[in-house]
């Protein structure tokens, strides 16, 4: 049974395969920045099943971390990831957003959350919205010795939600009302006044 079980995970996460939308974006910086020379790195995207299989072995736990990753792991559809060594000195300051993130804003359901370009990084973050729902998040992130690519699908307002719900912050989300302030009484400023005297 343990033999299966092992199978059944390594069948599942290297069922993953690499995503031909993050290997576009990854092109498009390396001819954007020859002199980066975007080397060596991997790429990986996982599914329903090996998410759902990681949601069940975090369910294994039972401590408070795995329930909160398993909460995370129940809204999350898929999940692309791919990382390239950067090999050399760019000026990332005169990078264009990669042509795939620029069409995805020319849709309506797609924003640009970041857009930061500095001397040594550009970083960018786009997202998808249904309904007042984040359904997309695709972040691109190039440096001085790495570029990272991570596109997230399935319902990430209930992934922060879970995520801040765990560390009892409570913060409204899209289309929430913002809840109404908590004000002192009289009694709790008079009080609060008098300590002060001394």
């Amino acid at each position: 049974m343990r033999n299966l079980l092992i199978l059944l995970f390594l069948g599942t996460s290297v069922s993953g395969c690499a995503s031909y939308e993050l290997m576009r974006v990854r092109n498009d910086l390396a001819r954007q920045a020859p002199e980066a020379r975007i080397g060596d790195g991997y790429a990986m995207s996982f599914g329903r099943i090996s998410l759902g299989l990681a949601s069940w072995l975090a369910g294994l736990g039972g401590d408070e971390d795995a329930e909160m990753a398993r909460a995370v792991l129940s809204e999350v559809r898929r999940v692309q990831f791919a990382r390239y060594d950067v090999n050399g000195a760019f000026e990332a300051a005169s990078l264009r957003m990669p042509g795939r993130l620029r069409s995805y804003l020319e849709r309506d359901d797609w924003y640009l959350l970041a857009g930061i370009r500095e001397e040594s990084e550009a970083v960018w973050v786009v997202y998808k919205e249904r309904d007042n729902i984040v359904v997309d998040l695709l972040a691109v992130v190039m440096g001085e010795e790495e570029l990272v690519l991570v596109k997230i699908s399935g319902d990430l307002n209930a992934v922060v939600a879970a995520a801040l719900m765990q560390q009892d912050i409570n913060i409204p989300f899209f289309g929430e009302e913002e809840p109404a302030a908590e004000h002192p009484s009289e009694t709790e400023v008079m009080e609060a006044a008098m300590e002060l005297i001394p």
